[in-house]
């Protein structure tokens, strides 16, 4: 192809696809805050007896002391009071000491130490000191593993005349709810550190804890999609098998698992919203293989092999649906390559079917321009020109209908991204036919002349669209700001470029096709003139640029000499 998509839309990730407290509601707690009052004195009345009391009592009313500061800095911290929960969270670990991982002890100190996690992280950005509570947090509940003390003991033992909340959903299995939490706070850590690998470690674990215990602390339906969502940063490690495993677990759980064992959420309008999801996530997963491919294929290029940490990221003993539908392996060929973008088209129209048009047009937009960029991918794997031109033509099919539909004063941006891309699709396929039918020599027929001059007659009008959204006053200003200013250069050249190709038969129309092409030249250098920065951003086209524009007065006085019939000026 003649030049790359400069202005090209990309699905780069901010990594906000793993679990955190971004998506996560504050850890349930068991007591009522209306009874404050009766725990404060509950906790007066513990503290005398810890102090006065020594022996074998003094452990059992240690750990009720723990449970009630845990209790009561939740409290403190629902009514804003953080500085006293905070105090209390501290006492109830240094209540028991030496004792933490105790049956008695071990939700008391594991709670309170994922909330004085939460609070440092969430309330106080402050990362390290949050990581060093939570991974204390950690090293607790290992330590109880690993001494086995038996069923950890809910607050309802420890403080049976203490009135509760509600029942909890963590009511189940305590222990393994404080455990994710603590998990849950750690990735929002690791991920606001940029510790991404670590977050993406730790996001696996508390899937496959919930898979096995059968917990689901949010929606089973979030268990889902957060497997499906965790492939997309699994496929940019190049951990492909990782990836499509995690993606057959969330198709397989939306699949099987919901509607034999969550019949109420089956076909809700959730459940067809993450369907959708999911299904953008398989296309994400082939997008990104296709594009490992493409450049592998057409550079010969051989890419970093996973790292080995990512080899147990997988959910034993749950029987999935077939993963090998979709491959993990790089194409390099044609058929492979069709069959993988077939499966990402699949998936695109599935989503679309729930993001419509009419319901999100920005994020119907982006699938259109997915599907756009999978027949341009496939098309590099095929070696017949025609059949090339037209994979070309399937993928801007729906781009051209739906940047005709959008609202340009309120989409401007999402318009401007499809002029471009329209542009440099158009371009393209200019440049299949002129190669095939001029610098090969094919017959020049009239219909080949006629699909050349079309593909660059549409090429320069969406490029044009594209500089034209930024005019003031009808014309281009004299500066675009930073992050257009580039692609609006290059549009100029690009324009240039195809109206130099046109191919006509009169001698006047060829002299304004040089005369207009020394203008889109002249703008370039003009601009980079007065602001000497441009010049390091497109400094081979610059060159370019300006040889062609002295150029140009010769190519003139050539023509103007050419004598004779002349079929067509080429």
């Amino acid at each position: 192809m003649a030049h790359s998509n400069m202005y090209g839309y990309c699905n780069a990730s901010d990594h906000s696809e793993l679990l955190g407290l971004s998506n996560l509601t504050l850890q349930p707690y068991e007591s009522n805050p209306n009874l404050k009052e009766n725990l404060e004195e509950m906790y007066h009345m513990l503290v005398l007896q810890v102090n006065s009391l020594n022996g074998p009592d003094v452990k059992k009313f240690s750990s009720r002391l723990a449970a009630v500061c845990y209790q009561l800095g939740r409290i403190y911290y629902d009514t804003q009071d953080s500085a006293m929960a905070e105090s209390m969270f501290l006492k109830a670990k240094d209540t028991v000491e030496d004792h933490e991982s105790e049956a008695d002890n071990i939700l008391s100190v594991i709670n309170s130490l994922n909330m004085l996690g939460y609070i440092k992280e969430k309330d106080n950005d402050d990362h390290e000191e949050a990581l060093q509570y939570l991974l204390e947090a950690q090293y607790v509940y290992q330590e109880y593993n690993e001494q086995r003390w038996g069923s950890a003991t809910t607050v309802n033992k420890l403080l049976p005349n203490c009135p509760k909340k509600r029942a909890l959903i963590t009511k189940k299995n305590p222990l393994i709810s404080s455990r994710l939490f603590t998990l849950f706070y750690i990735i929002e850590v690791y991920k606001n550190r940029g510790n991404i690998t670590e977050a993406l470690m730790c996001t696996h674990l508390t899937l496959k804890l919930q898979l096995e215990n059968n917990l689901f602390l949010q929606s089973p339906l979030d268990w889902a999609l957060s497997s499906a969502l965790i492939a997309n940063l699994l496929c940019q490690q190049n951990a492909y098998q990782q990836a499509r495993h995690h993606l057959a677990a969330a198709s397989t759980f939306m699949e099987k698992i919901i509607p034999r064992q969550y019949i109420n959420l089956y076909n809700s309008e959730t459940y067809k919203q993450y369907s959708a999801d999911i299904s953008r996530c398989w296309a994400r997963y082939g997008l990104r293989l296709l594009k490992k491919s493409k450049t592998r294929f057409m550079k010969q290029k051989t890419h970093k092999q996973p790292s080995m940490i990512f080899n147990n990221l997988l959910f034993k003993n749950f029987n999935m649906w077939d993963e090998e539908r979709v491959t993990r392996y790089y194409v390099n060929n044609y058929e492979d390559a069709q069959s993988l973008a077939n499966s990402i088209l699949l998936n695109l129209n599935h989503t679309k079917k729930y993001y419509t048009f009419e319901k999100s047009a920005s994020y119907y937009s982006d699938l259109c321009m997915d599907i756009c960029l999978t027949y341009k991918l496939l098309s590099y794997f095929q070696d017949d020109p025609d059949k090339m031109g037209k994979l070309f033509k399937k993928g801007i099919v729906d781009l051209e209908l739906t940047v005709n539909r959008l609202n340009e004063e309120s989409c401007m941006n999402i318009c401007r991204r499809i002029w471009y891309e329209l542009g440099t699709v158009y371009s393209d396929m200019m440049d299949i036919k002129y190669e095939r039918h001029v610098k090969n020599k094919l017959v020049l027929t009239e219909y080949a002349i006629k699909k050349i001059n079309l593909y660059s007659s549409s090429s320069i009008k969406y490029y044009l669209r594209f500089i034209e959204s930024f005019y003031v006053q009808r014309k281009l200003p004299e500066y675009v700001c930073d992050p257009y200013v580039k692609p609006v250069l290059l549009a100029h050249l690009h324009m240039a470029r195809c109206n130099h190709k046109k191919i006509v038969n009169q001698k006047n129309v060829k002299l304004e096709i040089l005369f207009q092409c020394k203008q889109y030249y002249q703008t370039v250098v003009d601009y980079c003139q007065r602001d000497p920065r441009l010049e390091s951003m497109i400094p081979v086209e610059l060159t370019s640029c300006r040889e062609l524009l002295r150029s140009i007065p010769s190519r003139v006085d050539q023509l103007l000499k050419t004598k004779g019939p002349v079929r067509y000026y080429v």
